[in-house]
């Protein structure tokens, strides 16, 4: 059976509120360093800091992760030193199969390579024969730039508005300026551009150029990054919708890090919007194995399921995102949605309203005015029209979101014009227009212009 571990946050015994980020960026590293062994199954950084500072047993824990080890520490200042004590505990019984404390005085770096290695030795994972010795890649070796990518990561994780990834960006920013040449650092700039160009948060004229530009600096500085492939196959699968160069894209990135939860997330949404749902299926549910508490990997497991018509599990998956986040829009837009598919209009409208007020923007404005639009009430659908019409004074509301109301309605010919521009723009939402037209605009509703759209798309 395939060697499995989670690394459970490291305790901050500082008195120091602050130094909870070092002691949750040693884990985080930790997480990393182990994360890069063929053939170790890593627990993600999301679903590990579910459990900080939970009183669950370790049996429990183990369950919910699915591993059969735990690594555990805490971090502790003493002067101008570290201390690090860290145990590898085995799951089934507690009992403690290897530990260790360390003394850090300048490269933390060290150290975290030094655990690294002691817990593969522990737990007896065959690397390059009888070869103990393994290179961890290290990123920078600039404490304090590394102590502002965590921060950055920190906000970018949140998977939340504009002014998380702005916060993200800025400490990104902050830590090249310390290490001009920390290309992870710019492949996280370039996912904080593509998510708010992708959920509305930054307008395609700004943000596009600089999730190039950033993608191209990572790529550039450094090749050998799985996150700089995976901003680079996005890129290409959701912009530039050239899905053969993103599959190459998602492929050396496999290649480099196939543990990383994020490629398998993506790469799930690259085969369901091709159509290829048994591949889509078993790439999220790798994801999900790696990071089953990550509000992004539910998430897009709802749109996995949506693709391929499997509607039940697209609601149930919602329903379990709302249970995990309560105030995490996402869910409840995913729920809302499906129930519109199968007609369930009242428990799609409290779905998708929940959705609205806690993210008032295109997306779910848009999804409020369809499902008005399908269920008759085309008075509140034209009212969400306006609401669109005055927002977009001040923040990005697409063609598409325009568009899907429009067609809902029956307005074919603005929906159409809306559409077009939509297409000739390359906005997202339309890389999903296919299973909307499948869903939401048929029968009465189909226009064949509708299917000649698909066809420019995909």
């Amino acid at each position: 059976m395939q060697p499995s571990i989670a690394v459970l946050p490291f305790a901050n015994l500082s008195n120091d509120p602050e130094e909870e980020y070092f002691s949750d960026g040693i884990t985080e590293e930790i997480i990393n360093v182990l994360s890069r062994v063929p053939g170790l199954q890593v627990a993600g950084r999301t679903s590990s800091f579910t459990f900080k500072g939970s009183s669950e047993d370790f049996q429990s824990i183990s369950e919910q992760l699915n591993v059969k080890h735990f690594l555990k520490g805490s971090v502790a200042s003493k002067g101008n030193q570290l201390l690090i004590n860290a145990q590898l505990v085995h799951a089934a019984d507690g009992t403690v199969i290897w530990s260790e404390q360390y003394r850090a005085l300048d490269d933390i770096f060290d150290i975290q390579d030094e655990i690294g290695l002691a817990i593969l030795g522990a737990i007896k994972v065959e690397l390059l024969g009888e070869e103990p010795a393994l290179t961890f890649k290290r990123y920078t070796n600039n404490k304090d730039a590394y102590q502002l990518y965590l921060r950055g990561r920190f906000y970018h994780n949140k998977f939340a508005g504009g002014d998380e990834y702005q916060k993200a960006i800025g400490y990104f920013e902050a830590a090249i300026e310390l290490d001009p040449t920390y290309a992870i650092a710019y492949a996280g700039i370039a996912s904080c551009y593509l998510n708010m160009w992708f959920y509305r948060h930054m307008p395609a004229a700004k943000a596009l150029p600089l999730m190039k530009e950033a993608t191209a600096q990572a790529l550039a500085l450094d090749d050998e990054i799985a996150e700089s492939y995976i901003a680079l196959a996005r890129m290409q699968m959701l912009y530039e919708w050239d899905f053969g160069s993103a599959a190459n894209a998602f492929k050396k990135a496999t290649d480099l890090n196939w543990n990383t939860a994020e490629l398998h997330v993506q790469f799930a949404l690259y085969w369901g919007l091709l159509g290829h749902a048994s591949m889509a299926e078993k790439e999220i549910a790798t994801a999900l194995e790696l990071e089953p508490f990550s509000l992004i990997n539910n998430f897009y497991a709802g749109y996995v399921y949506w693709l391929s018509a499997n509607f039940e599990s697209a609601i149930a998956q919602g329903r379990k995102l709302t249970a995990l986040e309560p105030n995490f829009w996402g869910g409840h837009m995913i729920t809302g949605a499906n129930l519109i598919t199968l007609k369930d209009y009242p428990a799609a409208q409290e779905a998708l309203e929940t959705a609205l007020e806690i993210n008032y923007n295109g997306i779910t404005l848009s999804a409020c005015g369809a499902l008005f639009g399908l269920s008759g009430e085309h008075e509140s659908a034209r009212d969400i029209l306006t609401q669109m019409n005055a927002l977009s004074k001040t923040q990005v509301v697409s063609n598409y979101d325009m568009g899907i109301v429009h067609a809902t309605l029956g307005d074919t010919e603005i929906a159409i014009e809306y559409f077009q521009n939509a297409v000739s723009q390359h906005e997202p939402p339309m890389l999903f227009f296919k299973y909307i037209v499948r869903d939401w605009l048929s029968d009465t509703l189909h226009d064949v212009r509708y299917d000649m759209l698909v066809e420019l798309i995909l």
